[in-house]
């Protein structure tokens, strides 16, 4: 299978190139030295990037999006998480919002959220980890109990992408514990409507992109925020962290291209014994496997997403290109740090912030181990998990 860029893709990744180099790339690291996004920043950057096609991405024109495949938008991610993996973080799952809401959205949600999303206005994120529901998305303990006009929610969230700075959280929860993964729903938050609580947690990588902890204490959302049907959500989350993989996979290669550009300037440029460290055997194995395992890296992402664009099941492609992408940006960032030497642990360079951001994106949307017995399950079609 081979994936090239038709023009009008070429075309786009240029434009979207120029304008990340120019008035991205350079201010990328002071940003991330100053940690999370501000409301503020966040919202200017989305209006940003528009023009783009990165909010509306694969929702139709015809509705307010971008009308994009999933595959140019993997394209579209791939270069934004080259520039800055943070913001890369900050539209994707405003993004997602959008799309889950036009997916599965009544009239009413669509007018009152939609346009706000994808003009930049709202900023919103997913609530479905908890701190002891991970991976085992069944085992989440929020719950929504119904009562006159609405529901009450109760519980915590974990590890929420733009979780501080949301204007709304699309919420799952149980609205019927007995049913187990046919009891949970899913709720549109809005924080002016329905206040709830959200607290920064500090992480080693991605540090400009907001990561909360959500609590709902008796938070009443009303009957309209229901999104879908009740006790039917749990299936579109699977959906929803399958599709997060396939685009956390092709993040993971932006940062490892990002990382190879840097090794190939500073191994012309650095010199050693009177000649460029780049002439050297071991510099150039490294940067050769380093170019290799991206490129693998690459075309398991992209296979991935275009098994979404063909439609059907996608799980193992999905785990596949999450696991091997992940894994490989961090060994190719790692190398990155060996060629800059002294100067790759240093800030000066963004070859340490490369690697950070990297080793963060092996646990979002399932562990590497988790992927690993996915691809066994799928493979053998035995579950390694009771």
């Amino acid at each position: 299978m081979i994936f090239e860029q038709t023009d009008e893709q070429r075309m786009l990744m240029e434009t979207v190139r120029r304008f990340l180099e120019k008035e991205i790339i350079p201010i990328a690291s002071g940003l991330d030295r100053e940690g999370p996004l501000t409301k503020e920043k966040a919202h200017e950057f989305l209006k940003r990037l528009i023009p783009f096609g990165y909010l509306g991405s694969t929702i139709p024109e015809e509705d307010g999006g971008a009308g994009l495949t999933f595959l140019t938008y993997g394209l579209l991610m791939e270069e934004l998480r080259r520039a800055y993996a943070s913001l890369g973080g900050v539209v994707g799952i405003t993004a997602s919002s959008a799309r889950t809401i036009h997916g599965t959205g009544s009239p009413e949600q669509k007018r009152k959220y939609l346009n706000p999303l994808l003009s930049g206005e709202m900023v919103g994120c997913s609530g479905i980890t908890e701190p002891d529901a991970g991976s085992d998305v069944a085992g989440m303990k929020t719950r929504a109990v119904p009562c006159e006009g609405g529901y009450r929610l109760n519980g915590t969230k974990m590890w929420i992408s733009n979780g501080t700075i949301a204007d709304i959280v699309i919420t799952y929860a149980s609205t019927d514990p007995a049913k187990g993964p046919k009891g949970i729903s899913r709720f549109i938050v809005d924080r002016k409507e329905s206040p709830f609580v959200s607290r920064e947690i500090k992480k080693m990588g991605v540090r400009s992109f907001p990561t909360a902890e959500i609590v709902f204490e008796d938070c009443f959302v009303p009957q309209g925020a229901l999104l879908g049907e009740e006790g039917r959500a749990f299936k579109g989350a699977l959906r929803n962290i399958q599709i997060a993989r396939c685009l956390a996979a092709v993040s993971a290669v932006g940062i490892a291209q990002a990382a190879i550009d840097a090794s190939i300037r500073y191994a012309r440029e650095r010199e050693q014994f009177g000649k460029p460290i780049g002439s050297y055997q071991l510099i150039q194995e490294m940067i050769a496997e380093m170019v290799t395992e991206t490129e693998a890296a690459r075309l398991l992402s992209y296979k991935g997403l275009d098994r979404i664009d063909q439609g059907g099941k996608f799980t193992r492609e999905a785990s596949m290109a999450k696991y091997y992408a992940t894994e490989a940006a961090v060994r190719v960032t790692s190398k990155a740090i060996e060629i800059h030497g002294a100067y790759g642990l240093s800030e000066e360079f963004p070859v340490e912030r490369f690697f950070r951001d990297a080793r963060v994106y092996t646990i979002p949307d399932g562990t590497t181990e988790i992927q690993k017995l996915i691809i066994g399950r799928d493979v053998l079609g035995i579950s390694a998990i009771a």
